[in-house]
C-alpha cells in the first residue's frame, strides 16, 4: 500500500501517513530508507495483520517512470484515436505530415517536459530543524515564491513552453522553430527570479543590519532551497528541445 507523509516531527521521530482514506502513525524505527522522512514524500507501507511494520520511501526516479508510463499510455490511446480520426477526415498526408514535420524525438521530449512541469517537484523548500519540506511543480511555483516574499512569475511561462510545439505546425516559417526556446526560458527564469529576490532582500537587510548579517540571511534562505526531480527533467528536455529548435531555424532553407 502506498501513502503520503502528511506530518513528521524530526525532534521525536514521529509522523503521520495518509493512505487511501486511512491515517497511519509511524516513528523513525519503522523507517527503511537512507534519507530522513519529509512531508509530502510518497512511501510504501509494509502492513502485517493490519498493523504498520515498515515505511519505505518511493524514490523520485521510480515515480517519474510510473507517471511517464501512465501518461504515455493515455497519450498513446488518445493520440492514436485522434490521429486515426484525422487521417480519416483530413486530406491524405495531413496528420502524417504533422508527425513528419515535428519528429518523434521532439514529441517525446516535449511530452517529458510537460510531465516534469506539471507533475514533478521543481523546487523543494526545506525548513531547518523541522525535517519538513514542501515541493512545488514548475506550474505552481508562484505560490512558493510568494511564501519567500518574491516572485518567479506565474504558470504562464511553463504553459507557453508546453504549447510552443504547436507554432511550427501553424506558421510554416523557419523562424517559428525559435518558439522551441520557450521551454528553456520557462525552466531557467524562476531560478533567476528567486536568486534576484534573495539578493535584493540581502541588500535591504545589509543597509539596516550590516553586510555580515545580510550575507548570513541570504545563505540561510539559499540553503532552504533545492531543485527537485522536475527541475532536472525540465532542464534536460528543454535543452534538447532548444537545440532542435535552433538547428531547424538556422538550417532549414524554407522552414
Amino acid at each position: 500500500m502506498r501513502g503520503k507523509i502528511i506530518h513528521y516531527n524530526g525532534n521525536d521521530g514521529k509522523g503521520l501517513i495518509l493512505a487511501g482514506e486511512r491515517q497511519f502513525a509511524f516513528d523513525i524505527s519503522q523507517w527503511r530508507s537512507d534519507s530522513a522522512p519529509t512531508v509530502n514524500q510518497t512511501v510504501e507501507l509494509g502492513i502485517v495483520d493490519d498493523q504498520l511494520q515498515s515505511v519505505t520511501r518511493i524514490t523520485d526516479d521510480v515515480l517519474l517512470k510510473e507517471k511517464a508510463g501512465v501518461l504515455a499510455g493515455r497519450l498513446g490511446s488518445a493520440g492514436g484515436a485522434a490521429l486515426q480520426s484525422l487521417k480519416e477526415g483530413a486530406p491524405a498526408g495531413g496528420a502524417g505530415a504533422w508527425l513528419t514535420r515535428l519528429g518523434k524525438p521532439l514529441l517525446i521530449a516535449q511530452g517529458l517536459f510537460a510531465i516534469g512541469a506539471l507533475f514533478l517537484s521543481y523546487l523543494e523548500i526545506k525548513l531547518p530543524g523541522t525535517g519538513m519540506s514542501r515541493g512545488f511543480s514548475l506550474t505552481s511555483l508562484a505560490g512558493a515564491t510568494e511564501s519567500l516574499g518574491g516572485s518567479a512569475g506565474s504558470s504562464f511561462w511553463p504553459w507557453l513552453g508546453i504549447l510552443s510545439i504547436g507554432l511550427p505546425l501553424f506558421w510554416r516559417n523557419r523562424w517559428a522553430w525559435l518558439a522551441l526556446l520557450l521551454p528553456l526560458l520557462a525552466t531557467l527564469k524562476p531560478w533567476f527570479d528567486i536568486h534576484s529576490a534573495i539578493s535584493q532582500a540581502g541588500s535591504a537587510g545589509g543597509s539596516l543590519l550590516g553586510s555580515g548579517y545580510a550575507q548570513q540571511m541570504s545563505d540561510q534562505i539559499s540553503n532552504m532551497l533545492s531543485p527537485g526531480a522536475g527541475a532536472v527533467l525540465c532542464l534536460l528536455t528543454a535543452l534538447f528541445i532548444a537545440a532542435i529548435g535552433l538547428k531547424r531555424a538556422l538550417l532549414s532553407p524554407a522552414g
